[in-house]
């Protein structure tokens, strides 16, 4: 499934009021977020195969203290757009979880994971 594409961090937070990714920077990057041990994930969905992190919104993933919350994971170029939707209306620990027991390096083993986490994580997308 090619994940739901928006070309900038402003577009995605303008169609995705609930769970906005900071425009600042500074706070984007204070976010817990996925990243291979700071390699990067690879785009092969796309075949632009750069490199992206996996951010988990709004706020991050939660941190072990932290109480679980439900958001959108999102791919993202270390931050910046393209803005690619990946799951929403998602458990946001489960989706951590489920990704850094595998930790995956290519775009399309991050979908694989979301869609065989134990929970159900919604993805969205279009076919094709």
């Amino acid at each position: 499934m090619t994940p739901e594409r928006f070309a900038s961090v402003e577009a995605y937070n303008a169609a995705n009021p609930d769970c906005p990714m900071p425009t600042e920077p500074s706070r984007r990057n204070c976010l817990r977020g996925y990243h291979a041990a700071m390699r990067g994930v690879a785009d092969d969905v796309a075949g632009t195969e750069a490199t992206l992190t996996i951010d988990f919104l709004p706020g991050g993933a939660p941190g072990p203290d932290e109480p679980d919350r439900t958001g959108t994971v999102v791919a993202t170029r270390w931050g910046d757009g393209p803005v690619l939707v990946l799951a929403d209306d998602t458990p946001l620990r489960e989706a951590w979880k489920a990704i850094t027991r595998q930790w995956p390096t290519r775009l399309s083993e991050v979908q694989g994971v979301l869609a065989s986490a134990p929970t159900p994580v919604a993805s969205r997308g279009h076919a094709g």
